[in-house]
């Protein structure tokens, strides 16, 4: 269940992120769509702007729209600003080209298209020399960034002769018209590319009435499809989830001796004939149906030890694996365990001589070498000890031949580790990417890329979550786990009565082992409850402490956390782009 959760925050993840517009939205770019920059003349000598700026922030975060104006011609007082679907706060700081008008909330961001009304007064255009020379956009000390698709310039309130206007590059001449239009003067640049600027001039040969020319409306606001495209990636997202279970599952079935459940426990190669072997008849069953080959066995595998078993079982390797060891290592009477006040004391036991000489030293380890060990508090070389287990059982369990491929502990992908590691990193891109990750799946901008992106991230996660049930078990294998699994369902069924046959052939204690590993202490808890074994007897039930004080073994091997503290133009002639006063540059913040 819990690799099915892996892969389904995978999908759910894709369709958030559609949804939030990550992926999926439409990206052309981050640009102006148009502007609408109006001049009007101001008292005696200043002149007044006004912007209306339709802005695609495409989909970047950004707080809103920023305007830096030189002040060669003073400067701007009077600002105000105002926008029909963003905030337009209004900040003022003086910078090293000017002063920077910015619109929005230092708080808050946002993305796509959005309109902006700017209106500033700059004081000292010097109208009363009788000459218009104005910078409308541009600055060679800070050049425009974005492209505006579509600039416009109107002039109302002045009567102009000999109108010049320039559109490009810092010093070109020409690129675009100032001409009459009615009371008004009108220049269209379409489009004005990044780097590029805008300069008009005129002789002011007079006055014209005020017209205060219409706002344009808004540009075609894209549709927003990103609940459609969320809902989209979901179905595509389990398709692509179900394809990698479905092969992992087909990959991942086991070898089995061919025939009945009894051929394939007890089956074993053929006799040959003659000098040359028969084949081994195998066949090859899903996980979902090894079940059906299982029976009930009342005693477990011959030459296994409880903790093999628990691996074949459960196809991992991890503490539960280590706890059976040590259940193993009890009902061998190779350690003892006893409950001594409120915790657990572990002793070197008769048996501990008959270990081999790997294990013996992981036991002296353990025991701190020492002759008795009290558990409940960490101890280092307890958990060096805990740790070398883990790789002895690796190490035994890959050279088994009981996998013909991906053995538990023979590489990384088999373990809930890598499953956990997915989770984080899926709930980093998520809910901790921001606009780094909406920078890093730019590419992503386009539907049929999203749905790909909705596609293959699911997909590739499942294919790492999913690559334990790629396991095969060889032939051997299976029937060491068919036999395995019969015997722990003789555990978790076990009554009374069984306890009595096990304590009275001897084998009480070994049955206990067998219990912790293979996940049935709580049955065999409750059976040796209603048993008849006798109260002096009960120290032979000693492997199941592994089980029930399994928190004294966990605060003894695993450390406890720490933590610590821890530009001004020349000459205004207007002759030339950047040949005027005011300008500056625009862009986002």
């Amino acid at each position: 269940m819990w690799r099915h959760a892996v892969a389904a925050s995978a999908i759910g993840g894709t369709a958030l992120l559609a949804a939030i517009g990550v992926i999926g939205r439409e990206d052309n770019g981050e640009r102006f769509e148009s502007k609408v920059v109006t001049v009007q003349p101001a008292g005696s000598d200043g002149v007044r702007i006004r912007e209306v700026v339709d802005q695609d922030f495409a989909n970047k975060q950004r707080h809103g729209y920023e305007r830096i104006v030189r002040t060669d011609f003073g400067r701007p007082v009077d600002i105000e600003a105002s926008s029909p679907d963003a905030n337009a706060d209004i900040d003022v700081t003086p910078v090293a080209t000017g002063d920077r008008i910015r619109l929005g909330d230092p708080n808050d961001t946002i993305t796509g298209q959005h309109r902006y009304i700017l209106e500033y007064t700059l004081p000292n255009a010097r109208l009363s020399i009788g000459e218009l020379a104005l910078d409308i956009i541009g600055d060679a000390a800070k050049p425009e960034e974005l492209q505006t698709d579509r600039f416009e310039v109107v002039v109302v309130g002045l009567d102009l002769d000999n109108t010049r206007c320039n559109a490009g590059e810092t010093d070109m001449e020409g690129g675009c018209t100032l001409a009459r239009d009615g009371d008004v003067y009108r220049a269209v640049i379409k489009p004005l590319k990044p780097g590029e600027g805008i300069t008009i001039g005129g002789t002011i040969a007079g006055l014209l009435p005020i017209v205060e020319p219409a706002d344009p409306a808004l540009p075609k606001r894209r549709p927003d499809n990103r609940l459609a495209l969320a809902l989209a990636s979901i179905p595509i997202g389990v398709i692509g989830v179900g394809a990698v279970y479905a092969a992992a599952r087909r990959a991942g079935r086991n070898e089995v001796f061919a025939g009945g459940a009894a051929d394939a426990a007890y089956g074993s190669l053929p006799v040959p004939t003659g000098d040359v072997p028969a084949p081994v008849p195998v066949t090859l069953v899903a996980d979902s149906r090894m079940d059906k080959l299982a029976t009930i066995e009342f005693v477990p595998p011959k030459g296994l030890e409880p903790w093999q078993g628990a691996v074949l079982l459960n196809e991992t390797i991890d503490r539960t694996t280590v706890a059976a060891w040590m259940s193993g290592l009890v009902a061998k009477d190779a350690i003892t365990l006893t409950e001594e006040g409120d915790g657990l004391v572990m002793r070197p036991g008769p048996g501990l001589d008959r270990l081999d000489d790997e294990t013996r030293q992981i036991v002296d380890q353990m025991l701190d070498h020492k002759d008795e060990l009290a558990l409940g508090t960490y101890n280092a070389n307890f958990g060096k000890a805990w740790n070398n287990v883990l790789t002895l059982e690796r190490d035994r369990i890959v050279a088994s031949g009981w996998w013909k491929r991906l053995p538990p502990g023979g590489g990384a992908g088999d373990s809930k580790a890598t499953a956990h590691l997915v989770v984080l990193v899926l709930v980093f891109v998520v809910f901790g990417g921001g606009s780094l990750l909406t920078a890093l799946l730019g590419g992503y901008g386009g539907k049929l890329l999203a749905l790909a992106f909705a596609l293959l991230v699911p997909a590739i996660t499942a294919h790492f979550v999913y690559r334990a049930l790629r396991k095969v078990r060889s032939a051997t294998g299976s029937a060491l786990a068919l036999r395995t699994e019969s015997f722990r369902r003789f555990l978790a069924a076990s009554e009374g009565k069984h306890v009595d046959w096990a304590w009275k052939q001897g084998l009480l204690r070994e049955y206990s082992a067998w219990a912790v590993a293979l996940g049935a202490a709580d049955a065999w808890g409750r059976a040796l409850a209603n048993s008849n074994v006798p109260a002096p007897e009960m120290n032979l039930t000693s492997p199941l402490l592994v089980y029930s004080m399994g928190s004294s073994f966990a605060s003894t091997h695993s450390a406890p956390s720490t933590s610590g503290s821890g530009g001004s133009s020349s000459g205004f002639s207007g002759g030339s782009v950047g040949g005027g006063g005011g300008g500056g540059s625009s862009g986002s913040w």
